[in-house]
This record gives structure tokens, sequence and C-alpha cells, in this order.
């Protein structure tokens, strides 16, 4: 019973770094920045592929030609820097990409302003969870049974004390 009990802490003490790393990935989300994963190369080397980036809502006068923004477009999020303003439509473009984006996007579609911290690498591990939500459960049996089984040597203290009171 001792070689599983020591499995199942090596696995919780896994599972919580883990959990700390996702949660720290969130922290910004406090201060009203949303996370996303970079899926594609169109911002390097600015924006790593596999990073986590944030961006904020901020007020359509704070935009400007140069900002990187998240925006959605024919239900995509993208992430490009503006590259032009025109009649009140936004060009974006690519940082790796040689011709603007072939869309203008407007106002409206902007999700937010880009911060300049990113987390690279962190988005490969974000989206590996979010693909495979089962690992939550996983994750729960895991810590679970560490609880259960750390709990069990008290209470077999408890249960040896009430005996050695009944003698």
């Amino acid at each position: 019973m001792g070689i599983i009990r020591k499995i199942v802490h090596f696995l919780a003490i896994i599972c919580y770094i883990l959990i700390f790393a996702y949660a720290l990935i969130c922290v910004p989300m406090i201060f009203g920045y949303r996370p996303l994963v970079v899926l594609t190369g169109s911002m390097e080397p600015t924006i790593k592929t596999g990073s986590v980036l944030y961006y904020k809502k901020v007020p359509q006068e704070e935009l400007k030609v140069g900002d990187p923004i998240t925006f959605k477009i024919n239900n995509q999020v993208v992430s490009h820097r503006i590259n032009n303003i025109i009649n009140g439509e936004y060009e974006t473009k690519g940082d790796a990409n040689d011709s603007p984006d072939p869309i203008k996007t407007k106002y409206q579609n902007i999700l937010g302003k880009d911060a300049k911290i990113t987390i690279p690498y962190a988005g490969y591990y974000v989206w590996f969870i979010n693909q495979h939500l089962y690992l939550i459960i996983v994750v729960i049996i895991i810590l679970i049974s560490e609880f259960l089984l750390g709990n069990r040597r008290t209470l077999d203290i408890d249960k040896n004390l009430k005996e050695e009171e009944v003698l």
C-alpha cells in the first residue's frame, strides 16, 4: 500500500503544479485581459506560435496604426497589427505576412488591443488541456485519491487511540 500512496502523492504534486500554472495564465483576467492561444505564425517574430497573448477592450480613440489587435472575422479570432485606418475601418496585417489582410474590420469586430506581454509556449499547454477536458476528471480522481490515502493514516491513528482508551 505504501508504494501506491507514494505514486499517488507524486501524481498529485504534478497535478498541483499544472493547476497552479493554469491559474497563473488566468491571473490577467482579473484586470480585464482575455487570454488567447496563438495557433499560427502570422505575427512572428513578435508573437511566437504557441504563445498565450492577452487583449483588452479599449475605446476606439485609443487604437492607432501599429497597434496589435485581436478581432473577429469570418467566425475566427485573429491577432494582427493595424496597418492602416481607412474611413473608420481597420486594415490589418500579420508581421510575418507580405500583404495586408484582404478584409478590413470595423471597430465592432475588434475584441481588444493586445497587451505587450505574452507567455511563449504556454499556449500549447492551454490548448492541450482545452482539447482534452477529460484530463480534469483524471486530475480530480488523483487529488481525491491522495486526500483519501493521506487521511487513511489519520483515521487509523484515531481508531488506535479509541481502542487504547477502551482497554
